[in-house]
């Protein structure tokens, strides 16, 4: 009579039911102490996930306390400058000097909106240039490859006239390996015209790549030392806007505006350039 599996020769079947409960109470017991860890780390995490949100919670609204109170700070603060900007004259018995002063205060507030405007269209204007150079630096590189594929045909076509048969090889040969030649010369010969008619259909790739340093050039506008060249700024001239009774406002705007025009100069002296030549009108 052969035992069970797992039984010892010398062991009854009792014993042996005894161990197998042992054994399977054991990994009852594991499996449940497991389980309890598992359960007890999800309860771990889930009580850290909520205080990391409570802790975004609480720096976010600190933030935006913060933030309130730093622009009502600052909006007190520009209310106390405008105070001082916008001269209000004592009712209709306005002396000739506080008519004189509320000009010049409407004076300066225009120009602050105008030196604003200019700043956006100068930024816009840069914005621009360094678009075009992106351009003209990738229509380099096009016409780079181009001229590189260019070289690489005209080796092709040094290997294939070093591999055409000599006459010792028979006219039979000779024969196909001239028109396959021929067929070859031509595909070349047409790749050669659609690269030589990428601008313009009479010019050449030297002549192209010549015209696009060129305009590089001419769009970089360096002095010697490699610097942005600094335009000097138009004079303001007061004497042109001396209409204080300002019957047409929208005339009399436009010329301001226009007088106040600003060049190009660097990005860093935009407003001061501006106040160093407009200084006489305030």
């Amino acid at each position: 009579m052969t035992g069970l599996p797992g039984q010892l020769t010398n062991k009854t079947i009792a014993a042996y039911k005894q161990r197998c409960l042992a054994q399977i109470e054991a990994e009852e017991q594991r499996l449940l102490a497991v389980e309890v860890a598992r359960i007890q780390a999800e309860e771990a995490a889930a009580t850290e996930k909520l205080r990391l949100q409570a802790d975004a919670e609480a720096d976010a609204q600190a933030r935006r306390k913060q933030a309130q109170d730093l622009l009502q700070r600052h909006e007190a603060n520009s209310i106390d400058r405008l105070k001082y900007w916008h001269f209000q004259p004592n009712g209709d018995d306005a002396t000739p000097e506080e008519k004189h002063k509320e000009f010049l205060s409407k004076l300066v507030t225009r120009l602050l909106y105008a030196c604003n405007y200019q700043r956006s269209e100068l930024e816009r204007q840069h914005r621009d240039l360094t678009q075009q150079h992106q351009e003209l630096a990738t229509l380099r590189r096009t016409v780079q490859s181009h001229e590189d594929a260019t070289r690489a045909l005209n080796a092709r076509l040094l290997d294939l006239e070093q591999e055409v048969p000599g006459p010792a090889a028979g006219a039979s040969s000779i024969a196909p390996s001239s028109r396959q030649l021929e067929d070859r010369v031509d595909h070349v010969v047409a790749m050669l015209g659609d690269i030589s008619t990428f601008a313009v259909p009479t010019t050449t790739i030297s002549s192209q790549l010549h015209t696009l340093k060129t305009e590089v050039q001419k769009l970089q506008s360096t002095n010697a030392d490699d610097n942005p060249k600094m335009y000097k700024m138009p004079t303001f001239n007061l004497e042109r806007f001396d209409d204080y009774t300002q019957q047409d406002p929208v005339l009399w705007w436009e010329a301001f505006t226009t007088q106040l025009r600003i060049l190009l100069i660097a990005k860093l002296a935009y407003i001061g350039a501006l106040f160093l030549n407009s200084k006489g009108g305030c």
